[in-house]
């Protein structure tokens, strides 16, 4: 299950060491969030602003934005911890190093939000697809690439995936970021769900002589066979690793 305490607390820790850079004054935080943000156009309780300095709550997609300007910091360091901290000069482009075709790419920070899911929700969640947009999950992250509105994240449990040698891996810990709806072939990370389990599981797409395979990155893990009863629910668009 998703540690959302641990998000939390994690987001409070760097939305506090920002003010900290800022120069913002330790006591009274709140108001002065409130101010800023009321100038930017957020209008938030400071209840609401008192949840996020305190690790009670993370802070909206509207409230992270105006946060990031504000602060001067990349809204994937202060919502997720992904190095580096500082914005650069292009205040509505980042560079981000995505673990897809492209390794690196500019993105817009304006991407919508998609729920951080556990992988038994997974492996409904290839037979729910027509509930996606209703889904009522207890956390929400922004997806930093394109993916369609069906999109879901995962993070990666266990170390089937994490490349012992060089490479490309996803060790335990990692975000992946799932789209359903594209288009998958061989060679693509995806998500599958098994007919012996019903829960999803992460392996790399892969054929020989004709027949597909799902194979894991690290070897000490066997092949897995697909058969007709195996699903495959979507394909890996992007992953980052939380600091």
């Amino acid at each position: 299950m998703v540690d959302k305490n641990s998000l939390r607390a994690a987001f409070s820790e760097r939305l506090h060491e920002a003010l900290n850079d800022a120069g913002v004054r330790s006591r009274g935080r709140g108001v002065d969030i409130h101010r800023q943000l009321k100038t930017l156009g957020v209008e938030k309780t400071t209840q609401a602003i008192s949840k996020w300095l305190n690790g009670e709550s993370m802070a909206e997609a509207d409230s992270m934005s105006a946060l990031c300007s504000w602060l001067k910091v990349r809204r994937e360091w202060l919502e997720y911890g992904v190095l580096p901290k500082k914005r650069t000069a292009e205040s509505n482009i980042c560079q981000l190093k995505i673990n897809d075709e492209s390794n690196v790419r500019e993105v817009d920070q304006r991407f919508g939000k998609v729920p951080l899911i556990s992988w038994v929700q997974a492996g409904a969640w290839c037979e729910a697809i027509s509930n996606f947009e209703s889904y009522d999950a207890d956390c929400w992250l922004s997806c930093p690439v394109a993916i369609s509105t069906h999109g879901y994240a995962l993070r990666v449990l266990g170390d089937s995936m994490t490349n012992p040698g060089p490479g490309r891996s996803y060790p335990t810990g990692c975000i992946i970021f799932v789209d359903p709806e594209a288009e998958t072939k061989t060679g693509d990370r995806v998500i599958a769900r098994l007919s012996r389990t019903n829960e999803a599981t992460f392996k790399v797409l892969v054929e020989d002589a004709g027949r597909q395979f799902l194979k894991p990155i690290n070897p000490q893990y066997p092949i897995i066979d697909i058969t007709e009863e195996t699903h495959i629910c979507g394909k890996v668009v992007g992953s980052f690793i939380p600091e």
